[in-house]
């Protein structure tokens, strides 16, 4: 995803009332980062 992308998805998911909490959860899991971390606490 572009730096672009990002910022869109970003004002995107705040007009539907996302916290700051559930857009970073969400950019981890669309980039594949969520799945890694959860991975390692298993």
């Amino acid at each position: 995803m572009t730096a672009r992308e990002v910022l869109n998805l970003i004002d995107w998911l705040k007009s539907k009332n996302f916290t700051n909490d559930d857009i970073v959860d969400c950019i981890e899991s669309v980039e594949g980062k969520k799945k890694k971390k959860e991975e390692k606490e298993d």
